[in-house]
């Protein structure tokens, strides 16, 4: 990443999640920031953007995930095959969406992540637009190919019979990812996730809940940082006036007096859009209004134009 993107954007160092600053406002690429959040992609890292003293300041919440340079290097050698295997499928479906630029892409497996018990992978994408910046395809493969092929070196897996056909098929010039994650899919073990599907009580509707752990609390805090709200309570209502609400936001009209609210029941969380006039969004996807939808650790909620991010 660092050629690419040299003198133009610095990755923060003092913070538990992945941020990085644009040297010039200009390089940001608006039109493909509106794009990327309207996206549905669960391999796409959510990207918040703020200013820092000036500058815009790209924030991705990574904390609570692995990166899949410490995931391999701890894990046996079919969760690895598993790893791979997701990531390349990341990587395609990426590209498939066709709009996306792969050089912007941090590749370094240092700064791809690895949701744990699901392994999901999870890639930062960078919204910003530099003249003469781009990869072809070939390149962007063969680096993430290369890197791949040095971890597993180092970790000593290569005398495996598995590893040693994922190897040969990663050192392949001619094999594209597709080919290579079909070759891993034939070699890695079926891995099943436990799910649990729970119809919530008639006040909540017919949603169901995956894997979601109960909760004696949440706290919802902005991005920026100027609001932060901890919800113990069974009903917890949110927006501009102070007299309906527990949770205030203000100075900003875009939000509507009582515009949603939180809702416990059995130990899950729900949002529930109360009518406003500019929407709540969970996970970018605008919810209907009086309905619940679920909510848990690592949620992004948008109250209005005001992000947010849940935490359990």
């Amino acid at each position: 990443m660092d050629e690419y993107f040299a003198d133009k954007l610095t990755e923060i160092q003092d913070t538990e999640d992945t941020a990085y600053l644009l040297e010039n406002n200009e390089v940001f690429y608006d039109v493909g920031y509106k794009v990327m959040q309207n996206q549905e992609n669960a391999n796409l890292l959510r990207c918040h953007r703020i200013k820092y003293n000036g500058k815009i300041k790209l924030i991705y919440f990574t904390r609570e995930y692995t990166s899949l340079e410490d995931y391999i290097a701890s894990s046996d050698m079919d969760t690895i095959l598993n790893a791979i295997h997701s990531l390349l499928e990341a990587l395609i479906q990426i590209e498939n969406l066709g709009f996306l630029n792969m050089a912007c892409i941090d590749n370094r497996l240092s700064h791809i992540y690895v949701e744990s018990g699901t392994n999901n992978v999870k890639i930062i994408y960078l919204p910003v637009n530099i003249t003469g910046v781009h990869k072809n395809k070939n390149e962007f493969e063969n680096e993430i190919k290369a890197q791949l092929v040095q971890k597993i070196e180092r970790i000593g897996m290569m005398d495996h019979p598995k590893m040693r056909q994922v190897i040969d098929a990663l050192e392949d010039g001619i094999l594209k990812l597709h080919d290579i994650s079909t070759r891993i899919q034939a070699e890695k073990p079926v891995m099943h996730r436990n799910t649990k599907n729970t119809s919530a009580d008639p006040n909540i509707g017919q949603k169901k809940i995956v894997d979601m752990p109960d909760m004696n609390q949440i706290s919802i805090q902005s991005i920026d940082g100027q609001f932060h709200f901890v919800v113990c309570e069974n009903e917890f209502l949110i927006g501009k006036s102070r007299e309906r609400v527990q949770g205030v936001i203000t100075g900003n009209n875009a939000v509507s007096r009582v515009h949603c609210k939180i809702v416990r029941q059995n130990g899950s969380y729900f949002v529930v859009d109360m009518g406003s006039s500019n929407g709540t969004y969970v996970n970018g996807k605008r919810i209907q209004p009086n309905v619940p939808e679920p909510i848990s650790d690592r949620s992004q909620l948008r109250i209005a134009n005001a992000e947010f991010i849940v935490r359990g």
